[in-house]
């Protein structure tokens, strides 16, 4: 799965970015630098159905990268063996079968869009296996000295060349809502106005009753989970060890009054065995603080990979094509395993605050307008209790105790489905 990526052209310049020299060039207009293809393509070495994402660069009045769809896509091997790939969202691609690459191979890709323009790549070959032999977390403090969880990586490369590595991760953490009540308040009537004397007689249980169902929730919600990918590009390499040996590096530092590890957390790294072209691209992005975007709003640049239009050599082709080997590994750990006897970390809002509003209000004449219980259940308010309150008045009276949305529901911060591969 590859992390989400943004792309942000400015208007102001471009520089021609190679990974042989850095070049100025001249100001263009955002008509002529907005419509760039994007290309992101790994084929790595596990048997999977492999993935292509492409887009369109955007400007400043659009809101976000334009995906490239109907496009053909395919992957060519030394070996005669070609791969096929099909479009499964806009401007996602996968492998209409499972692949994986092998060693001593030469990959290329070439892509055609729907209007007809070619695009090749470079020849590729599978990088140097290097698995990780250890994901372990430890307690302690950043460079800032903030206190937190490390995520740290060792890897022993038994390749006497040095080797260059990227990581990216996808971390899962349980969330709890603090203030979780198994039932809900479901509107019934909202269809005001009423006139005065539209309840004469009832009581409040009967208006309530007439409003508001009180049931048991459909589903639980109180524990959910939430995966976010890494979005930042992290780099190692043993070029300047004397040992070869990734020896803890750190991949994650979490502080610790981050809500995220609260319960219990999650984290998949995986290592990807970069060839020289490849993490000098992703090295490039990194000095300029792009968080693995090519364009963003601190972007000064065009940055060039190796992939090229056949159709029109002056084209500007964004984006890389690799073949990786990549390793992967996840951790688990409890807060209390690393916090023991202290307090968790505060929740993700301010759970502080109850709100109890009136049962119903009126106009001048007397006329039924509305219900703040109900603007509020609308606005995503969650039932947390009822009140012990003896009002007998209807435009007075706070028969409910309600919080804010995601103190009450997880599902507004994750999913109440437990994932397939969660351990406790």
């Amino acid at each position: 799965m590859m992390p989400s990526i943004k792309y942000y052209i400015q208007s102001i310049c471009v520089l021609l970015l190679c990974f042989s020299c850095v070049e100025e060039i001249p100001l263009e207009s955002e008509s002529e630098i907005t419509n760039y293809l994007v290309i992101e393509a790994t084929i790595t070495d596990q048997l999977v159905k492999q993935r292509v994402q492409l887009s369109r660069t955007y400007g400043l009045e659009e809101e976000g990268p334009q995906p490239e769809s109907n496009a053909t896509i395919n992957v060519n091997v030394s070996n005669g063996v070609e791969y096929e790939f099909e479009e499964t969202n806009p401007g996602i691609y996968e492998s209409i079968s499972e692949f994986r690459a092998l060693e001593d191979l030469d990959y290329s890709m070439q892509i055609i869009t729907n209007s007809g323009t070619v695009y090749n790549s470079e020849l590729e070959k599978l990088t140097p296996v290097s698995p990780i032999n250890n994901l372990y977390v430890e307690r302690g403090f950043d460079e800032n000295g903030l206190e937190g969880v490390s995520i740290f990586v060792d890897t022993f490369n038994s390749d006497e060349n040095s080797l260059n590595y990227r990581y990216e991760y996808e971390e899962t953490y349980k969330i709890i809502a603090p203030l979780y009540s198994p039932q809900e308040l479901v509107i019934l009537n909202d269809d005001f106005d009423y006139p005065p004397n539209f309840f004469a007689g009832d009581t409040v249980e009967d208006i309530m009753d007439f409003f508001f169902l009180l049931q048991n929730r459909p589903e639980q919600e109180q524990i959910c989970y939430n995966t976010v990918l890494s979005d930042e590009i992290i780099l190692a390499s043993t070029e300047e060890l004397t040992n070869n040996d990734i020896d803890k590096f750190r991949v994650r530092f979490i502080g610790r009054n981050n809500y995220i590890m609260s319960h219990r957390y999650s984290i998949l790294v995986r290592q990807y065995v970069q060839s020289q072209e490849a993490f000098e691209y992703y090295r490039t992005l990194s000095d300029f603080s792009l968080s693995e975007s090519v364009f963003s709003e601190n972007q000064l640049g065009f940055l060039e990979g190796n992939v090229f239009s056949v159709s029109n050599p002056d084209e500007k082709v964004i984006g890389l094509f690799q073949v990786s080997s990549v390793s992967e590994e996840r951790v688990y750990f409890n807060y209390s395993d690393l916090f023991p006897g202290e307090v968790l970390p505060p929740y993700a809002n301010s759970c502080d605050d109850f709100f109890t509003p009136i049962l119903l209000k009126e106009d001048f004449f007397h006329n039924i307008i509305g219900s703040p219980v109900i603007d509020m259940l609308n606005q995503g308010f969650q039932f947390y209790d009822l009140t012990l309150s003896m009002d007998f008045n209807p435009f007075s009276v706070t028969p409910y105790v309600l919080v804010l949305e995601s103190c009450g529901d997880c599902t507004v911060l994750g999913e109440n489905v437990v994932p397939d591969f969660w351990e406790e």
